[in-house]
């Protein structure tokens, strides 16, 4: 059972700058209210009733020292091998940096606002500030032309068990739309598979 809630509602203090981004660019995003508690793509899938589990989008965060990096992709992998970033070969790639410097980064964190299982592509508008323990330096979003128009469920952030039953529902493209609204070339497409 889920149930459309008011979007501002549903929003923390540093994440107001979504709803009025999606009105200015006309993205439709709903919030949606489940009774159960989620922590992966796949238990979100099941919920909804989705087969295709591709249309449930996840946020990882990878950090060297003080500079962090988001990346925002569809879950691609299945239930017993979830995907993940692969620190020797997608951060290479995407980061510029050597495979022996990608070694030393983690993704044990979760930005300010947010905690493993309701990680979202939608931080908080001071993350990106210099004063933070970890300063988000870019997000990247997979380039999956494949589900740009499809609607797609993501996390909300937040913490304690309500933030595990609320979700955002809107096209994949308009993540990518609200997010570049916002905080301009700090966020980038790349083929991060």
């Amino acid at each position: 059972m889920m149930e459309y809630i008011n979007l501002e509602s549903a929003l923390q203090e540093g994440q107001r700058y979504v709803a009025q981004a999606a009105s200015e660019l006309r993205i439709d995003v709903k919030a949606l209210r489940h009774d159960v508690a989620t922590d992966t793509c796949h238990e979100k899938a099941e919920l909804l009733g989705w087969d295709d589990v591709e249309r449930v989008v996840k946020a990882v965060f990878f950090y060297k020292g003080k500079d962090l990096y988001g990346f925002i992709f569809p879950e691609l992998g299945s239930e017993e091998d979830p995907r993940h970033i692969d620190k020797k070969e997608t951060l290479p790639k995407i980061l510029g940096v050597s495979r022996k410097q990608a070694k030393s980064f983690h993704n044990a964190y979760c930005p300010e606002g947010m905690e493993y299982g309701t990680c979202t592509p939608f931080v908080l508008e001071g993350s990106f500030d210099d004063d933070k323990d970890k300063q988000l330096r870019k997000i990247f979003i997979h380039d999956y032309k494949r589900i740009d128009e499809e609607t797609v469920d993501i996390s909300i952030g937040g913490k304690g068990e309500d933030a595990h039953k609320t979700s955002l529902h809107l096209t994949y493209s308009g993540i990518y739309n609200i997010l570049r609204h916002k905080f301009g070339d700090r966020i980038e497409k790349a083929n991060l598979f």
